[in-house]
C-alpha cells in the first residue's frame, strides 16, 4: 500500500496518507475558533461571529478547499472513490484531536452527519459525509446516529445560488428526528462554504435539546 498523495510506501497501510504528507498539508493562519475563517483580532472569535453568532459552537477544518484535499474530495464525492474515506476521516480526527490537546475539548456524546436528499443519495449511491462520520464515531467510541437528520425537500444545489439565495434555501430544509436533550453533538460534513447549511442544522439540533454542536469538516472555503 502506498501513500495516495506521494505514492511512497506506507508503514501503516490503513492510514492511506503518510506522515510527511500530513505535515505538508496547507495550514490555516490565524482563524476564528467558531467559524474557522481568517481574522486579525487578538481574541479567538472574529467580529462576524460576535455580531451574528452562529448556532454551532466550534468549527474544525483540516485545510482550505485547495489542493491536495480538493482533488481527493472530488474523486471521493463524484467518482465513487469511497475507499478514500478512512484516510480522509483520519485527517479530520487528527485535526479534532490536536484542538482537544490544545484546548481540552470534551468528547461529544454522539456523532452525526449532514444528510443527503433521498434522490441525490439514490443517484450517487452513498452519502460522503456518512462515510466520513462512521469511522470517526468508532475512533471516538461514541454513538453514531447517521439518520438523526433528514431533508424535507430537495433543495436547489447551493453551488448555483447567490449568498442571499443560499441562506433562504436552507432555512426550513432540515429536520432533527429525535430528542437530543443534554447531548453534545459532533456534526460531520466534507466541505463548509457559507456555513448556512450547518447553521440551519445546528439550529434544529439546539431546538431539540443539544447543549453543544461541534462541526468537523475536511475543508473550509475561505470566502
Amino acid at each position: 500500500m502506498r501513500c495516495i498523495l506521494c505514492n511512497m510506501p506506507l508503514f501503516l497501510s490503513h492510514h492511506g496518507i503518510c506522515s510527511q504528507c500530513v505535515k505538508n498539508l496547507p495550514k490555516f493562519n490565524k482563524i476564528c475558533r467558531q467559524c474557522c475563517l481568517p481574522h486579525s483580532l487578538s481574541t479567538n472569535v472574529c467580529y462576524r461571529c460576535r455580531e451574528h453568532k452562529p448556532y454551532w459552537d466550534e468549527l474544525i477544518a483540516v485545510s482550505e478547499y485547495i489542493h491536495p484535499l480538493k482533488n481527493l474530495i472530488h474523486h471521493f464525492k463524484f467518482y465513487k472513490k469511497i475507499e478514500l474515506n478512512l484516510a480522509l476521516a483520519r485527517l479530520m480526527f487528527l485535526s479534532w484531536y490536536q484542538r482537544r490537546e490544545m484546548e481540552g475539548l470534551a468528547k461529544p456524546d454522539l456523532v452525526t452527519c449532514v444528510p443527503l436528499h433521498h434522490l441525490r443519495y439514490w443517484s450517487r449511491g452513498y452519502n460522503q459525509a456518512e462515510l466520513l462520520a462512521k469511522p470517526i464515531a468508532k475512533w471516538l467510541n461514541c454513538d453514531f446516529y447517521p439518520h438523526l437528520l433528514s431533508r424535507k425537500k430537495n433543495a436547489t444545489d447551493q453551488k448555483k445560488l447567490s449568498l442571499k439565495q443560499r441562506m433562504s434555501n436552507v432555512e426550513t430544509l432540515f429536520v432533527c428526528n429525535q430528542n437530543v436533550a443534554n447531548k453534545s453533538v459532533m456534526l460531520i460534513d466534507d466541505i463548509v462554504t457559507t456555513g448556512n447549511t450547518i447553521n440551519a442544522i445546528s439550529q434544529q439540533l439546539k431546538q431539540c435539546g443539544a447543549t453543544r454542536v461541534e462541526i468537523i469538516c475536511l475543508c473550509r472555503t475561505v470566502l
